[in-house]
């Protein structure tokens, strides 16, 4: 087996991007050999790379969020279409005095027609059409917010498959760094400094970081297909890097979302609206009818009436009453939402913030010290100053430190996540959708 190794040494994290095109290789034709020699940058994919924003939109033009919306507003403006119609009249035809033809009773036979119609009053009309239109409000208000909620989903997902992909550039540099050491250590085998078991280690510990890096391999398509999933498209070749993965910037906490308030501000206002339907049916609404009336004789006479219904105040007066309660109701629960979502994201961005200044440490000094010390275990193991069991210590604890680097920034973009949903930053996506 025959390894092309690199001669440098790439420096900071911010440059793992780089690492996968040191890392490896000319390995033996097959088909997971294959897979590695793609992952690692020997046969870098064309294309271009996945963005947050790219995969929100692929997922709401996939989801079937949009038909729910579509449906329900087109049933609702057919509502509101029925609140604007006026009372539909009606008709009445009565026969009296008809029956056996005993005495005169036949003499008096009538036949009535009556043309009826209610008359609304107190503005129930307009109250009602105000009523449906909150509705329609309040549904594209539950629409944007139903859309940031999978939003958020796509976050996580897209967060999950960055972390895959950033354990894969680990991987890889772990694999690299132990080529170099078994190198180094066959040169001392070779010159009888180090026993023949120390160079058995030392391809153990490659065979162990290529497993490593197939598993990591593994673990990224597999994410990667968990996100595409999300639109029922293939997965894509590349996503942005480790580079923007590690990233991380402060963040303020911000006020609550938007579109999560407006659901209850569509509320509040559905309820205005219908106390001032309930109010407007209090009004007394009379019914008109007229019509002609044709007698056994011949004679043909008219009738007209008007009818107003009787009582009935305190009903409608306990109407409106409960929908003003309602209406408090919805305003103590806005109030009770706001005050939630507020301490929910000042511990949301605290989450952040920790994993944050988490990141800059492990960056920092941590990072830099590791790989300073395995530089000079190295220096010293090929000078004969350590052993093979320091320098593998070494490099236990700088990919150890990577990995835990890598695992804080997961944690700061879940975090991001979460703050982002409860500030409704990804909103002028999800209203896209809407429109």
């Amino acid at each position: 087996m025959i390894f092309l190794e690199s001669r440098g040494r790439v420096r900071g994290f911010a440059s793992w991007a780089l690492i996968p095109a040191l890392c490896l290789v000319s390995l033996p034709a097959s088909a997971q050999q294959s897979r590695i020699r793609e992952a690692t940058g020997e046969s870098p994919s064309e294309g271009p790379v996945l963005t947050l924003n790219t995969a929100i939109r692929r997922t709401l033009s996939a989801s079937p969020l949009s038909g729910i919306a579509t449906a329900r507003r087109d049933a609702l403006m057919a509502a509101r279409l029925g609140a604007g119609l006026k009372p539909q009249p009606s008709v009445e035809v009565t026969a009296e005095n008809f029956g056996l033809p005993m005495g005169d009773l036949y003499d008096q036979f009538q036949l009535t027609g009556t043309y009826s119609q209610r008359i609304e009053r107190g503005g129930k009309r307009q109250a009602r059409i105000e009523v449906v239109s909150r509705d329609i409000d309040l549904a594209e208000a539950e629409a944007v917010v139903a859309r940031l909620d999978l939003v958020k989903s796509v976050q996580l997902a897209f967060v999950e498959a960055q972390a895959e992909d950033a354990k894969v550039a680990v991987a890889c540099e772990k694999l690299r760094i132990a080529q170099e050491l078994r190198r180094e250590v066959g040169r001392r085998v070779a010159s009888a400094k180090d026993p023949i078991f120390a160079g058995t280690r030392a391809q153990t510990g490659v065979s162990e970081a290529q497993a490593d890096l197939e598993l990591a391999i593994h673990a990224r398509d597999a994410a990667m297909k968990r996100l595409a999933a999300l639109w029922g498209g293939p997965p894509e070749a590349r996503i942005e890097g480790t580079t923007r993965f590690l990233d991380v910037q402060p963040v303020a906490a911000g006020a609550p979302s938007i579109p999560d308030l407006t659901i209850f501000e569509a509320r509040q206002a559905r309820a205005a609206a219908l106390v001032s339907l309930e109010q407007a049916n209090a009004a007394r609404d009379p019914t008109v009818s007229a019509g002609p009336r044709i007698l056994a004789s011949g004679a043909l006479g008219a009738v007209a009436g008007v009818s107003l219904p009787l009582g009935g105040r305190r009903l409608a007066a306990t109407r409106v009453a409960q929908a003003q309660a309602e209406g408090r109701r919805i305003e103590a629960e806005l109030a009770v939402e706001r005050f939630n979502r507020e301490r929910a994201i000042a511990l949301a961005a605290e989450n952040v913030e920790e994993s944050r200044h988490e990141v800059e440490l492990i960056r920092g000094d941590v990072l830099d010290n590791a790989e300073r010390t395995l530089e000079q275990v190295r220096f010293g193991y090929n000078r004969g100053f350590f052993s093979f069991a320091d320098v593998s210590s070494a490099q236990l604890t700088l990919v150890n430190a990577r990995a835990r680097l890598i695992d804080a920034a997961e944690r700061y973009h879940t975090a991001r996540a979460e703050l982002d949903r409860l500030t409704g930053r990804h909103a002028g996506l999800a209203q896209e959708a809407v429109q």
